[in-house]
């Protein structure tokens, strides 16, 4: 498997990109990001922490088609990169080109930079960005395994709307004769763009119970391109009044709950590209790793605090936008007393993550009490709840679940403004949004240093260490200064971007 890249840039960041490389069209312009880098088969995804521009006196040389950074400064970069276990993205402008591509002067001058600088490697990546005059871009990397330059092929804009952006000559293509068809009437709404959005999607829905299975038939009927259904539990009697997709033979039968929505669902697609692909495992199992952080979409349906914690905190150590759904009823004598159910759009670095709106950390701890411990805690009042099942009915979680999808659509398509939190109130029948301001001090999503925002792998697994160790996470702080002491020999750095009007 060739490796790739690719890049998962938060908006705020991506909007000052913009800014910083096409503020003056009549010279190139150049700039660095600092990342972390997840590895997974056959791909390199650049997690940018930080973005950092090239000051006047940092140029050497800048023209309309020749940008040239002195080498201390780009010196000092690689040194806080060795530092602080971070990864290098050059970015530089062609403020003159709609569809950018790399100079015949940039394919050497980048291979020459790559040469000097894997000796940092691993876990240092460097890959190097050109942007265009409408912030198409084309992109390539170093696989310092094989020895080659290998293409950056998509970016991920992680914000409202999320965007999915094609290297130049990298394009998905476009919807098929059969897929036009079956999808037309929501072409009609869409458009075909945003069909083609939904058709390139890969999506981690966890979750095949009465609020998961109706998620995803609506993906499945939507066209989303894969949906990984994640759930380990079995079919059961009690479930068929909720599970769409079960039936009553593979209920007694014990089925798999993601292998009976599977077949089911999947029939609404063509044979040889099934929709669903069923994995009968906890979503915690440290084999799926990979497959959650290299989905564009995470979907929690779960009613376990543990596993939305679990997956709040990919969400915001990868870079991948995290779409919660929750729904409860309380009863007593038959007769309903209040019920709704809620929809959190995590976007890390734009709006709060599950950590900043709720009790999410003590359910998660309830969770996992000893049935002595938890006995007890109900006793003195800690926790609220009898022994007994909670109340379902399939007309909530129907409401719930498209009230999620809906916000995917939105996400996804940019066909209007999404609602970072929606709450459904079952009793009053009334859809509304909700407050959840993002915590400006949280441990994990915040934009401060020590926070977990786009560390990758390290933020997950330290969090997992501290959390089996049983302590208390990090307070975020001020960033230190780093220490650009030369460790390194990369004094023979040549950093020289030329291009040509022609190219």
């Amino acid at each position: 498997m060739q490796l790739h890249g690719e890049v998962r840039i938060p908006r705020s960041l991506w909007v000052r990109l913009g800014e910083v490389l096409l503020t003056d069209r009549v010279v190139e312009t150049k700039c660095f990001m600092l990342c972390r880098t997840l590895e997974l088969p056959g791909r390199a995804i650049f997690l940018v922490r930080e973005l950092i521009e090239v000051p006047p006196d940092g140029y050497e040389e800048r023209s309309s088609s020749r940008v040239v950074t002195r080498r201390e400064f780009v010196h000092s970069l690689l040194m806080r990169c060795e530092d602080e276990n971070l990864s290098l993205l050059e970015a530089h402008s062609h403020p003159w080109a709609p569809n950018p591509r790399f100079s015949a002067i940039d394919h050497y001058s980048d291979y020459q930079k790559f040469l000097v600088t894997q000796s940092l490697s691993p876990p240092f990546r460097h890959g190097t960005l050109v942007f265009g005059s409408d912030m198409g871009f084309d992109g390539h990397m170093w696989d310092y395994e094989n020895q080659q330059v290998v293409p950056i092929t998509r970016m991920f804009v992680v914000g409202a709307p999320y965007e999915v952006r094609y290297a130049t000559g990298a394009m998905p293509p476009e919807l098929s004769k059969a897929q036009r068809e079956l999808y037309d009437r929501q072409v009609r709404a869409l458009g075909a763009a945003g069909q083609q959005v939904l058709n390139s999607l890969q999506v981690a829905l966890v979750g095949a119970g009465g609020l998961g299975s109706q998620i995803a038939q609506a993906l499945t009927l939507l066209g989303i391109g894969r949906i990984w259904l994640i759930d380990p539990d079995r079919l059961e009697p009690s479930n068929l009044n909720r599970v769409v997709g079960a039936t009553w033979f593979r209920g007694l039968r014990g089925w798999r709950k993601v292998k009976a929505l599977a077949q089911s669902f999947n029939r609404a697609r063509e044979p040889e590209s099934p929709a669903i692909m069923p994995i009968a495992q906890d979503a915690r199992d440290p084999d799926l790793l990979p497959l959650l952080l290299g989905c564009d979409l995470l979907i929690g349906a779960v009613d376990s605090a543990t596993v939305r914690q679990y997956l709040n905190l990919l969400a915001v150590c990868a870079l991948i936008p995290y779409l919660d759904a929750g729904v409860g009823i309380r009863a007593e004598a038959g007769r309903i007393q209040q019920g709704g159910g809620q929809v959190q759009l995590v976007l890390p670095g734009e709006t709060a993550c599950l950590s900043c709106v709720g009790h999410l950390v003590r359910q998660s701890v309830e969770e996992q009490l000893t049935p002595e411990q938890r006995a007890m805690s109900i006793q003195r009042g800690y926790i609220q709840g009898e022994p007994i099942p909670n109340p379902q009915v399939v007309f909530l979680n129907g409401v719930v679940a498209n009230l999620l999808v809906w916000e995917l659509v939105k996400l996804c398509t940019g066909c209007l403004a999404v609602k970072p939190y929606v709450y459904y109130d079952l009793v009053e029948q009334m859809a509304f949004p909700a407050l959840a301001e993002r915590n400006p001090d949280c441990f994990l999503c915040s934009e401060q240093v020590g926070s977990l925002l786009a560390t990758g792998m390290e933020g997950i697994q330290g969090f997992q260490q501290r959390a089996v160790q049983g302590k208390p996470p990090p307070a975020p702080h001020a960033h230190p200064a780093s220490d650009k002491s030369d460790k390194s020999d990369l004094s023979d750095l040549s950093d020289n971007n030329e291009t040509h009007p022609c190219q």
